[in-house]
């Protein structure tokens, strides 16, 4: 992609930026070229404030008409000044009217609520309900976050999902750094993420969950445990599922932010459907940071590496920059399809690489770069020659590669020093490689609903990959550069779900997963390998799952639902050929299996259409064999994923969340997790009980909550819009950094408690057409911790400004 980047990097700027800038003069020329034309805008939402899909809205005189779209808006134009009668009609809902007089300016913020039906619960029709109300009440234990209120935030999808209960989104450091998800003690390739239900696996490094704005989902679905056929994943402990606009309707959602550090984040999305059918998708994205917080680590001050001393400083070498863009064109509402999309992803990153695993290692020229290039295909059709019979079908591969650079004679301290100089090249290891993980996925998804009773769901997801690395060093052996490493994955799911009544339903699936491996790897494990290192490692193998699910309202504000799997994860192909950076590859690694019971209930009563309350709480039991997790050797400072055979998991967690009307919400989220390793004799020794049997498992939090409370003020002092004040805390319990077994309390190093406070500043106007954000990061300038001590960011500040333009 082209980029203008002005002198000194104080702003860089892309072609993305370009995109949305003409975008919005061409929606402020739109604006300004309205004449005497007059429109009336507005949303339709029940007592609760939750918004009504699909409403009937009538308009006289004239008989006008619409139904409002998934989010409850609706939008009339070319009106006349006068006076009009409004009426609006919603299953399960109370008909509404209003007397409505137009002067000679638009009507842009009505808010219409509807009282429900005094009806039984059996009475009651799912069609009046969200897409978001429909995910929740799903018999999978499933969280769901309604991205759209979080649009005015500078969150990422990563930041977002740290807010539901048994996650824990850990980061090695600020903007762009190494992720790894924990969900119920799951973690890394254990729980699979999704986008609009495609497998993410293979979207480039330009593409991932903790650089991805929350404007691109309109809702995020947290699968724990337990995982639909319909995703067809192997994952372990559970499922992401992104949720876009993906074309449903046309719109505008362009936003820019700036932040400590020299941070700016660019975000553009849009959606344009014809009358015709055409349909033309745009997502794009950009984030730059230098990343340049202060920490607080011990650095080695001489030239001969003997005096070390602890200091504060500055990041020095950790710049990362990313830009992505997402563009789709094709057909919908066609006899033969229901949409039909070609798409092409673009996208590349660059990225400094200041330390190794742990902060002993700091490096002052090491870095990686890449690009991403996926052409995809999707086709959907409902009906498909038998009523209640869909197919969706969707392919993409990625043709991008990476480069992974170390090539200095210099090594470096914490103060940006150079303090000795090396003989050989490489801060870690002389290395300059490009490697190309070319993966592609298939999807076909075909589900039969038979009658009100009984449905059926066939899904079967290939995947295939393939590295092929080049040495790309002036004297550069090329002893590898024909070794290239594969694997072949696909996943064959079917399911069977009966509607026994109104209040609740059963299912049960079952899945069969094959793999085939053929790796050329470093099979010691050790920096700067030679050939005698390296060899080739061959696995295959063919294993089943199966599981049950189901859900019972006991009352129709009480929810259980209750749910079993016998998964099964297979190796991912990071884990078994390493991430050429400081994860080293180990491709005998096997299957993990795993016991997932989940239990869980939601109280949510309501008071004088006034107090809502809502009460979520869960249990869950895990056992797990062959259990994948990273290691770090201390020779080598570098981390390796090993089979740890037997690990449990008892958890719980809760939340309450309390709402008064549209004014003050405040909620509360707690979660214990007891993972145990279960692997009483190592290396076959039967004789020796391990000394780490039954521990908990090190490095990880197992004890942590969120709060949340945001106050919104309509109107404040005479303005138009709406203010909210919002305040988040996240809390994380101590925990130990290696095995609690191992060594004395002396000698082991505890990771501390953590108390990280947010609060932000949100002004919408116009009805929410235009929409500024205020924000403070870490409040407290606390010293936060996530991987190997690993310090994240210290106190930031933002401001973001927010373009959102619906049409029907």
């Amino acid at each position: 992609m082209k980029k203008i980047i002005f002198k000194n990097n104080i702003v860089h700027f892309t072609s993305i930026h370009l995109v949305a800038f003409t975008l919005f003069m061409i929606c402020m020329a739109g604006n300004t070229a309205v004449g005497q034309a007059l429109k009336v805008k507005g949303i339709i939402e029940n007592k609760a404030g939750e918004r009504i899909p699909n409403a009937s809205i009538f308009m006289g005189p004239g008989r006008q008409s619409q139904h409002a779209d998934n989010d409850g808006n609706f939008s009339f134009e070319k009106l006349y000044a006068g006076n009009y009668s409004l009426r609006v009609t919603a299953l399960g809902y109370k008909t509404y009217t209003m007397a409505l007089k137009i002067n000679e300016a638009d009507l842009k913020n009505l808010r219409i609520q509807l009282d429900a039906l005094e009806n039984s619960l059996d009475e009651v029709k799912v069609s009046g309900k969200t897409e978001t109300q429909k995910a929740r009440e799903q018999a999978y234990q499933v969280s769901v976050i309604d991205a759209k209120k979080l649009h005015n935030t500078t969150l990422n999808i990563a930041t977002a999902l740290n807010n539901v209960p048994g996650i824990r989104v850990r980061e090695s450091g600020g903007l762009g750094s190494n992720m790894d998800f924990l969900l119920n003690g799951f973690s890394g390739s254990q729980v699979k993420f999704f986008i609009d239900g495609i497998p993410m696996e293979n979207m480039g490094n330009a593409f991932r969950i903790n650089n991805i704005p929350i404007n691109l989902a309109e809702r995020i679905e947290v699968y724990k445990g337990v995982v639909p056929v319909e995703l067809g994943s192997d994952a372990l402990g559970g499922a992401i599922n992104i949720v876009t606009n993906s074309g449903k309707t046309s719109y505008l959602d362009a936003s820019y932010s700036y932040g400590s550090f020299n941070t700016h984040k660019t975000s553009v999305n849009a959606a344009i459907n014809t009358k015709k059918g055409f349909q033309f998708l745009v997502n794009a994205f950009q984030n730059y940071s230098k990343n340049n917080y202060w920490v607080e680590t011990e650095t080695t001050m001489d030239e001969s590496g003997s005096l070390e001393q602890v200091i504060r400083t500055r990041r020095f070498h950790d710049h990362y920059r990313n830009e992505m863009l997402m563009l789709g064109a094709g057909l919908h509402k066609k006899s033969w399809a229901d949409q039909f999309l070609l798409g092409i992803d673009l996208g590349e990153y660059g990225k400094d690489i200041q330390n190794g695993a742990t902060m002993e290692d700091v490096y002052g020229e090491r870095r990686s770069k890449g690009i991403t290039i996926l052409p995809s295909i999707k086709y959907l059709k409902r009906n498909l020659g038998l009523r209640g019979l869909d197919l969706n079908f969707s392919g993409n591969f990625n043709l991008g590669h990476d480069q992974l650079i170390d090539t200095a004679t210099r090594r470096y301290n914490w103060l940006g020093q150079v303090i000795n100089p090396k003989t050989s090249p490489g801060e870690r290891e002389n290395i300059y490689v490009r490697y190309r993980n070319n993966e592609g996925v298939l999807t076909a998804n075909l589900s039969y609903r038979v009658n009100d009773k009984h449905s059926f769901v066939l899904n079967n997801t290939f995947n295939t990959f393939k590295r092929v690395t080049k040495d790309l060093k002036q004297d550069a052996d090329q002893f590898l550069a024909d070794k290239n490493s594969s694997t072949q994955k696909n996943v064959l799911g079917l399911s069977y779900r009966f509607d026994y009544s109104k209040r609740g339903n059963v299912l049960a699936f079952g899945k069969l997963y094959r793999q085939n491996t053929n790796g050329f790897v470093n099979k010691n494990g050790v920096p700067n390998p030679s050939h005698d290192d390296y060899g080739w490692v061959k696995n295959s193998f063919t294993t089943q799952g199966y599981g049950l699910a189901g859900t019972y309202f006991l009352f129709p504000n009480l929810q259980g639902r209750a749910s079993y799997e016998h998964g099964i994860r297979v190796p991912s192909s990071t884990e078994l050929f390493g991430n050429m950076d400081a994860l080293t590859g180990n491709a005998t690694l096997k299957p993990e299996k795993s016991e997932n019971l989940n239990l869980g209930f939601i109280y949510s009563p309501s008071f004088s259409n006034t107090h809502f309350l809502t009460v979520d709480v869960a249990a869950l039991y895990r056992y797990s064999r062959d259990f994948i997790r990273p290691q770090i050797v201390k020779s080598n400072r570098l981390a390796t994923n090993t089979n740890l055979r037997d690990v449990n998991n008892k958890g719980i967690e809760g939340t309450i969340r309390y709402r008064y009307k549209n004014k003050l919400n405040i909620g509360f989220n707690i979660s214990y997790q007891d993972l145990r390793n279960q692997t009483k004799y190592e290396g076959g020794v039967h004789d020796a009980v391990s000394l780490t049997y039954q521990d908990r498992l090190p490095n990880m939090p197992y004890l942590f909550g969120n709060m949340d409370a945001n106050y919104s003020l309509n109107n404040p002092l005479g303005l138009d819009g709406s203010f909210t004040i919002g305040y988040q805390l996240y809390y994380t319990h101590e925990y130990y950094e290696s095995w609690p077994g191992l060594g004395t309390v002396s000698t082991k190093t505890i990771i501390p408690e953590q108390w990280n406070h947010n609060a932000n500043l949100i002004y919408s106007f116009k009805g929410g057409k235009y929409n500024l954000t205020i924000e403070c990061l870490n409040l407290t300038d606390a010293l936060l911790y996530d991987h190997f001590k690993l310090q994240k960011p210290s106190r930031s500040f933002n401001a973001k400004f927010r373009y959102f333009l619906f049409k029907m």
